[in-house]
């Protein structure tokens, strides 16, 4: 029996560190960090500077929540996600398809196992999309979809950004 765990002793020794060797070498070819969850950075992106204003609602019945929807330092916030949750804005990703410029961003509440990830399409000065809101309790999981739509917001000088 010692003999067995020892064995098992030497053998999740050398997994732990395999997985720390793994872990230190998580790289880029060109050397830089990936980037992870814990790790990520915003960067500008393509959409800062615009802010919608608009409403949001469970899929199928009217968007009678407002909201602001804002695009900034790389990342996209809900306000109205924002107060409610304490949701971060999180970096978004975006994908030229014709005139329209759609997005996708991820978010997680800090104090609850919740999260949201909001798809959306920008054109002509409106932005329109879904978010889908995943919470896990105890025992289930409850996954809400809400649509959400809003007018660009002018900026001080009167002009307005759409690209």
């Amino acid at each position: 029996m010692r003999r067995f765990n020892a064995f098992s002793s030497i053998l999740l020794g050398v997994i732990l560190g395999l997985a720390s060797v793994l872990q230190i070498s998580a790289a880029n070819e060109d050397g830089s960090k990936l980037v992870t969850p814990e790790t990520e950075e915003a960067v500008p992106g393509p959409l800062d500077g615009l802010t919608f204003r608009g409403a949001l609602g469970p899929d199928g019945k009217p968007k009678d929540i407002p909201d602001i929807f804002i695009f900034e330092n790389g990342t996209f916030v809900s306000k109205e996600c924002e107060l409610r949750c304490k949701y971060p804005a999180r970096p978004y990703f975006v994908r030229a398809n014709g005139s329209k410029t759609e997005f996708i961003s991820e978010t997680q509440c800090p104090y609850k196992d919740a999260k949201i990830v909001w798809r959306g399409i920008i054109e002509g000065g409106r932005i329109s999309g879904k978010s889908t809101w995943v919470t896990k309790r105890w025992y289930w999981t409850v996954e809400s979809t809400f649509e959400f739509e809003g007018k660009l917001v002018e900026n001080i000088t009167g002009s307005s950004k759409t690209d």
